[in-house]
């Protein structure tokens, strides 16, 4: 049993609810809900962006280290709403708060548990940006950033054995980069899935990605599958490309002849454009940070899917096969092969069906982080 189970969920209230919902929201709602269903007495807390100076100095200059919330400016309300409430139990959502912890540990110590629920580290990300960036970077710029990396890295081993008593994780990749670190206790959360079956009218001749175009691995993940597909491209489909900016959309799209863009779209009409694919692709070649929200959205919807192993990362389930393709060569070949298949697209769907059915429900997940929680 939980003893005082009353807490606070310290988030920035642009990552739990926004006007375009995306992986950061659906983490941060799955974690929400999922510790509600636990049976903690659960409330936001809403932490805002730093106004300081110095702190958005340090950002502009981009040598910031978990700096861009209002970390100072919350430390005396957050302890002061943990004492009148008698709050147990401190769930800070994502590690941009990370820094939020000392203060809460140094005053109340062993009384009361804090908890990160990360989405991913700063430096995960990072790291591909210093080794695989997009743009072309002066020798200042390069040292600067490894400068930065080895701070950010120094800052969430020290945050970790010092202040935090566990973190729960969104993939068993990211439990062992928090083992890594140094983390007391890590507890891997996987996704819920759930049933919103759209009434497919695939077009065996058109497959589609979708997501924010210029964020570094989305960009270089599509782009360096659509360049397999154009070496080996044998047949006549289209890659439809759905997401925002649109500059950068319409130049994928003059970059390979086989490409449709098609702007960034509403809820209801993204529902309407995928129902048409064959495949929804997957394309996240390396571990990039966090977990690939992206994949529940597909098999949540019934779409046939092709990922990769980092791809995939984050999910269980008992029964379905999802193909997986590990290099932009061999999803190329797989796309190439299963294009105009109808028959072989549509035993996809079904192994889809069986993967959702057979994923853990909300009671698992609680029920498994309460027992890893009980012991703290």
């Amino acid at each position: 049993m939980i003893n005082n189970n009353n807490a606070i969920f310290l988030t920035h209230p642009r990552s739990l609810k926004s006007h375009v919902t995306g992986g950061v929201q659906l983490c941060s709602q799955e974690f929400f809900s999922v510790l509600k269903n636990a049976g903690f007495n659960i409330e936001e807390f809403h932490i805002q962006y730093t106004k300081s100076f110095k702190d958005r100095l340090s950002i502009k200059l981009k040598v910031d280290n978990y700096r861009n919330i209002d970390n100072k400016g919350s430390q005396e309300k957050i302890n002061t709403y943990i004492e009148e409430k008698n709050i147990g139990w401190v769930f800070i959502n994502m590690a941009t708060l990370l820094r939020l912890s000392k203060p809460i540990k140094e005053k109340f110590g062993d009384k009361v548990k804090v908890i990160m629920l990360s989405h991913g580290n700063l430096s995960g990300d990072f790291l591909h940006l210093t080794t695989k960036p997009i743009f072309k970077r002066n020798f200042l710029t390069k040292f600067r950033d490894i400068i930065r990396l080895g701070y950010l890295i120094h800052t969430e081993s020290l945050f970790r054995i010092k202040y935090l008593d566990a973190v729960l994780t969104v993939s068993e990749a990211e439990t062992q980069i928090e083992n890594w670190f140094g983390a007391k206790k890590t507890i891997f959360v996987p996704r819920l899935l759930e049933n919103k079956q759209l009434e497919l009218n695939t077009h065996y001749d058109r497959v589609g990605f979708v997501g924010r175009l210029d964020h570094p691995p989305n960009y270089q993940g599509i782009t360096l599958l659509l360049d397999e597909i154009k070496k080996i491209k044998t047949d006549n489909y289209t890659v439809r490309l759905v997401g925002a900016p649109e500059d950068w959309g319409r130049k994928i799209e003059s970059m390979y002849n086989f490409v449709e863009y098609t702007g960034e779209l509403s809820d209801e009409e993204l529902d309407k454009e995928v129902s048409t694919w064959s495949l929804f692709l997957n394309t996240v070649f390396w571990y990039s940070t966090g977990v690939t929200t992206k994949l529940a959205w597909a098999i949540n919807r019934g779409l046939p899917i092709v990922t990769t192993t980092p791809g995939k990362r984050g999910y269980k389930w008992k029964k379905g096969i999802l193909p997986v393709k590990e290099t932009p060569k061999e999803m190329g070949d797989f796309v190439n092969r299963y294009i105009n298949k109808k028959t072989e697209i549509d035993t996809l769907k079904e192994e889809i069906i069986k993967i959702r059915e057979s994923s853990l429900n909300i009671n698992d997940i609680s029920d498994l982080i309460i027992k890893e929680l009980e012991s703290l």
